[in-house]
C-alpha cells in the first residue's frame, strides 16, 4: 500500500511541474490555464487529503500500541 501512495505521490508532483513549467512559460492558451490550474488544485487537495488520513493512521496505531 505504501509504495502505491509514494507512486501517486511522485506521480502527481512531477505531472505538477511539467504543468507548471508549461504555465510559466505560456505555452498554454487561457483555458488550459485555467485547466491547469484547477487541476493543480485538485491534486493539491487530494495529497493533503492522503496525508491527514496517513497521520489519522500513525496517531490510531500510536494510541493502540500504548
Amino acid at each position: 500500500m505504501m509504495k502505491f501512495v509514494l507512486i501517486l505521490f511522485g506521480t502527481f508532483v512531477f505531472i505538477a511541474m511539467l504543468m507548471n513549467n508549461s504555465r510559466k512559460r505560456g505555452m498554454l492558451n487561457e483555458d488550459a490555464n485555467k485547466a491547469v490550474t484547477g487541476l493543480a488544485t485538485a491534486m493539491r487537495y487530494f495529497l493533503y487529503g492522503l496525508l491527514a488520513i496517513g497521520a489519522a493512521v500513525c496517531a490510531v496505531l500510536i494510541y493502540q500500541g500504548s
